[in-house]
């Protein structure tokens, strides 16, 4: 079976050299789509699921370790290519990770390949992504932003922007600062997931509210909250004592 692969790199000339030498020399590769952006890499991951990535570490924006921790989807063999690196060669060997090194030589191209396949193949039952953020160290990456598909495109969003968020159904509302409001197609506890951060609390099963954001906390029987936005937010009754704990 062929995998389904997809190149991610900033530089031009490499994306479309790397695309060359998979389509010269690995006949069990089939290039479906490349992204110039972590941005675009997100959004095509998420959209097309392949089964392998090519991934640049040194990109603008996010590199490709932050980049990992903004997919949705994640089941599928990663070789990070990189220019000379010194701690992440090392981690990569260390933990038996593919990498190519920039230029790439194609016996090595080959063998990575070789191995991705094969553990594709063996459909390990592990989550690759969270393996390799816990190897690469989620402490070295200070998440401040959250990647969403909004007008058709990835757009990084400042957690501090984030007033609330509300389910409806397998959508999500995310309220914004600037009397904004986007409606996606995510479930609140993939939204959940995707933020990550300790500054938003889940108040009820239907609303994931910003602890910066809020303005008061009327008592009650659960309780309510008046968000930034002048927008009111019940409190479930077995989530008011954490939260009250988390206000003061």
């Amino acid at each position: 079976m062929n995998l389904k692969a997809i190149i991610i790199d900033d530089e031009l000339h490499s994306l479309h050299t790397t695309e060359m030498l998979v389509q010269k020399n690995c006949p069990n590769i089939k290039i479906i789509s490349l992204a110039e952006s972590p941005e675009k890499g997100i959004e095509l991951i998420d959209s097309l699921r392949p089964d392998l990535v090519f991934l640049d570490i040194a990109m603008p924006v996010m590199n490709g370790f932050e980049m990992l921790q903004h997919v949705t989807y994640q089941d599928f063999e990663i070789i990070f290519t990189t220019a000379y690196d010194e701690y992440a060669i090392k981690a990569f060997k260390v933990n038996a990770i593919d990498y190519l090194l920039k230029p790439i030589d194609v016996p090595e191209l080959c063998e990575a390949v070789k191995k991705a396949k094969n553990k594709f193949d063996k459909n390990e039952d592990f989550n690759r992504i969270e393996e390799l953020l816990n190897i690469f160290g989620k402490p070295g990456i200070k998440k401040e932003k959250v990647a969403l598909p909004i007008d058709g495109r990835i757009q990084m969003i400042p957690f501090s922007s984030i007033i609330y968020c509300e389910s409806e159904s397998n959508y999500t509302f995310i309220f914004l600062s600037g009397n904004k409001k986007v409606l996606l197609s995510k479930t609140l506890k993939e939204i959940e997931k995707s933020l990550d951060h300790p500054d938003f609390f889940r108040v009820q099963n239907s609303y994931l509210v910003n602890l910066n954001h809020i303005k008061e906390y009327i008592r009650g029987e659960g309780g309510e909250l008046i968000m930034s936005n002048g927008d009111e937010v019940r409190v479930s009754r077995n989530k008011k004592e954490e939260l009250l704990q988390l206000l003061t």
